[in-house]
C-alpha cells in the first residue's frame, strides 16, 4: 500500500555532532528516525523507489491530528477491505482525533469537491487515491500550497507534488499475468482481455503491462471488455462471449472477481477451462484449487490502506520518508497456492493483509 529494514544510519538535526557530552545529549534528543527505519509494511512488502527524502521535522505537528482521505470510489471487496485496514490503523493511534474519509463514486467532479471540502476542514494531512493523474495533480498541488503533506495512492513520479507516493499493482500486475499467458500458450493463440473501470489510471496501467508482455508473440487479443472489476458484470460479459461461440485459448483479467465469475460461467456451460489469470483473493484461490484451474495470481495488497496511514503519522511526527514506495512481490503460483489460501475465511478476503488474525476471522468468517 511493509517496512523496509536496511542497515541503520544516523540522521541528526542541528548540524555536526559535538564531542562534548552536553552537546551530544542535546543532539540525541533531537534525533530523527531514518526513513529506512520507518516500517510502512513488514517483510519487505513495500520498497522505496526513490532516493529523494522529505526533510526531518518538515511536517511535524503537535497532536491531536485531523486526517482527511479522498478515495476515487468503492464498488469491489478489495477497496472495502483496504478501507477497513485504513480505519483500523487510524483507530489504533491515539494522536488521530479525526479520520475523515470520503469516496467520489468514480466521479471527477465529486472528487474535486471532496478534496476542497477536506481542505476547508483544516486537515493536517491529505491521503488521496485519485481517479486519475489529471484529476489528482491539481488537487495535490492545492493541498501542498497550503502547507499540507499529501500521501498519494499512486505512482506518478514528478507529475504530481505528492509528499510521498505508495502503490502496488499497475504495470507490474498486468505484466505478470501477460507473461504467464505467454508462457502457458507457448506464445501463440487467441485471448480475451477483461479490463477494469474505464478511465481509471490503475486500470490502464494493468492493461499496458499485459500488452507489453505479449509484444513479439503470436498471441492475439480477439475480445476486450470492461468488467468494472465486478463479479456480476464480469459474469454477464463472460456469458455473452461464451455463448457467442468464439474460440479462446486464454483469458487475462484485471481483477480476480471477474476471473472467478468466468470460471463459474465455463463450469455452468460445461466448457473446459482455459488458462485464466487471477489475483490474490481468497475466493479466487478457492475456485482455482477446487477446479484445478491453470492460473497465476499477482498480489495487490489491501495493506496499502494501513501503509498510507502509517506514512501520514510518520510525517506528522517529523520523520523523513522517501518520495515513493512500491509493492511488487512475486505472484502466487500453483506451487504456492496452499500457502496463501485461507479455507476458514470467506471469499471477500484479499491478501496479504495488515489486520491481525483475530480481526480477519471476525470480518471474513464464512
Amino acid at each position: 500500500m511493509t517496512f523496509l529494514r536496511k542497515s541503520l544510519f544516523s540522521l541528526l538535526i542541528g548540524g555536526t555532532l559535538l564531542a562534548a557530552a552536553g552537546a551530544h545529549a542535546a543532539a540525541v534528543s533531537n534525533a530523527v528516525t531514518p526513513a529506512s527505519d520507518v516500517e510502512l509494511l513488514p517483510n519487505g512488502l513495500l520498497t522505496p523507489t526513490s532516493t529523494q527524502l522529505s526533510q526531518p521535522n518538515q511536517y511535524k505537528k503537535a497532536a491531536p491530528w485531523r486526517v482527511g482521505v479522498s478515495f476515487a470510489g468503492v464498488g469491489n471487496t478489495w477497496i472495502v477491505q483496504m478501507i477497513q485496514e485504513m480505519r483500523f490503523e487510524a483507530a489504533r493511534n491515539k494522536n488521530i482525533a479525526q479520520f475523515i474519509l470520503v469516496e467520489a463514486d468514480w466521479k471527477p467532479a465529486k472528487q474535486v469537491a471532496d478534496v476542497e471540502d477536506l481542505l476547508a476542514k483544516k486537515i493536517d494531512v491529505l491521503i488521496i487515491g485519485p481517479i486519475s493523474q489529471a484529476i489528482g495533480a491539481p488537487l495535490i498541488k492545492k493541498a501542498v500550497q497550503q502547507g499540507i503533506p499529501v500521501v498519494t495512492f499512486g505512482a506518478y513520479g514528478n507529475a504530481t507534488q505528492s509528499t510521498t507516493e505508495i502503490m502496488a499493482g499497475g504495470f507490474v500486475f498486468g505484466r505478470q499475468g501477460g507473461e504467464y499467458l505467454r508462457k502457458e500458450l507457448n506464445g501463440k493463440g487467441s485471448v480475451w482481455a477483461f479490463r477494469g473501470i474505464a478511465g481509471v489510471d490503475e486500470e490502464q496501467l494493468r492493461y499496458d503491462g499485459f500488452r507489453k508482455a505479449l509484444e513479439g508473440s503470436n498471441i492475439k487479443i480477439t475480445n476486450e471488455v470492461f468488467g468494472d472489476w465486478s463479479y456480476a458484470k464480469g459474469k454477464q460479459l463472460c456469458e455473452n462471449l461464451v455463448l457467442s461461440g468464439q474460440p479462446v485459448d486464454g483469458i487475462w483479467f484485471s481483477g480476480a472477481d471477474m476471473t472467478r465469475a468466468c470460471i463459474d460461467v465455463f463450469r455452468e456451460a460445461g466448457k473446459p477451462l482455459v488458462p485464466m489469470t487471477g489475483e490474490a483473493n481468497n475466493g479466487f484461490l478457492r475456485a482455482w484449487k477446487q477446479n484445478n484451474a491453470r492460473s497465476v495470481a499477482p498480489m495487490f495488497t489491501p495493506a496499502l490502506g494501513a501503509a498510507v496511514v502509517r506514512a501520514s503519522v510518520a510525517l506528522l511526527e517529523g520523520k523523513p520518508l522517501y518520495r515513493s514506495y512500491f509493492s511488487s512481490p512475486a505472484p502466487i503460483t500453483r506451487a504456492t497456492l496452499d500457502q496463501y489460501l485461507r479455507p476458514e475465511l470467506n471469499d471477500a478476503y484479499w491478501m496479504p493483509a495488515s489486520l491481525p488474525d483475530a480481526k480477519l476471522k471476525e470480518l471474513f468468517r464464512p
